[in-house]
C-alpha cells in the first residue's frame, strides 16, 4: 500500500512539474519574439511627418510578430484546456507533450527570419510546416491520452468530448497547410489565412468542460 501511494505521488508529481514547464515555454516563446524586433535608428526624424512614414515601414515587423504571437496564445489555451482534463501523465505522454513543446519554441526563431526577410516564401512555408507539428504532436498527445489502454484523462471527459477535441487540434496544421500555399501566390495572403487561427478558435464551441484551476484546486 505504501509503493501504491508512493508510485501515485510520483506520477501527479510528474503532472505538476510537466504542467510549469508548459506555461514556462509558452512564456519564453512569447517573450522572445518580442526581443527579436529590431528597433531602427530614429534619430534622423525631424518632423512628424517623417514619423509618421517610419512608423508605417515599421508596421510590416509588428504585423509578423502580432500573428505570430496570437497563434502561440490560441495553442496556450488549447493547452490548458487539454491539459485540464489529464488526470495522469506517463513517460510517453511526456515525450509528446515535449515534442510538442519543442515545436512551439521553434516559431520566434522563423518569425524572426521573416522579419528580416519579408518577401521570402521559403521561409513561410518553413513556419507553416512548423506549425503542422505543433498541431500533429498535439493530436497525438491527445490520442495517447484517450486510448483506453493507458487512458490518462479525467473520468467526466467521454469520448465525444476527446474527438472533439482531437479534431480542433487539427485546425491549425490544416490553416497552415493553407497558407503555404497562398504564400505562393501573395505572401500577404499568408498572413491574412492566419487570421483564421484566432476566428476558429473563438467561434468553435468548447467541448473539454473541466475547468483547468478548479481541476487542479480540487487535488489539493
Amino acid at each position: 500500500m505504501g509503493n501504491n501511494s508512493s508510485n501515485d505521488f510520483e506520477i501527479q508529481e510528474w503532472r505538476t512539474r510537466l504542467r510549469f514547464l508548459a506555461d514556462i515555454i509558452f512564456a519564453t516563446a512569447m517573450t522572445i519574439m518580442i526581443l527579436n524586433i529590431e528597433i531602427p535608428e530614429f534619430g534622423h526624424i525631424n518632423d512628424t511627418k517623417q514619423l509618421a512614414v517610419f512608423l508605417i515601414k515599421q508596421l510590416n515587423s509588428m504585423w509578423v510578430f502580432f500573428i505570430a504571437f496570437i497563434v502561440i496564445a490560441v495553442y496556450w489555451m488549447k493547452h490548458l484546456e487539454h491539459f485540464g482534463a489529464i488526470r495522469i501523465v506517463n513517460q510517453t505522454f511526456i515525450w509528446f507533450q515535449l515534442l510538442f513543446l519543442c515545436s512551439i519554441m521553434v516559431i520566434p526563431f522563423w518569425n524572426t527570419y521573416i522579419e528580416q526577410f519579408p518577401e521570402n516564401i521559403a521561409i513561410r512555408v518553413l513556419l507553416s510546416i512548423n506549425m503542422v507539428l505543433v498541431g500533429c504532436f498535439s493530436f497525438l498527445s491527445l490520442n495517447y491520452a484517450a486510448n483506453p489502454k493507458h487512458r490518462l484523462l479525467h473520468e467526466s471527459v467521454t469520448d465525444q468530448m476527446t474527438n472533439e477535441a482531437k479534431r480542433q487540434a487539427l485546425t491549425e496544421p490544416l490553416i497552415a497547410i493553407l497558407a503555404a500555399g497562398l504564400a505562393h501566390i501573395d505572401p500577404v495572403l499568408w498572413d491574412v489565412a492566419f487570421i483564421l487561427v484566432p476566428v476558429m478558435f473563438f467561434a468553435r464551441k468548447k467541448l473539454i468542460k473541466i475547468s483547468y484551476f478548479n481541476f487542479i484546486g480540487s487535488k489539493k
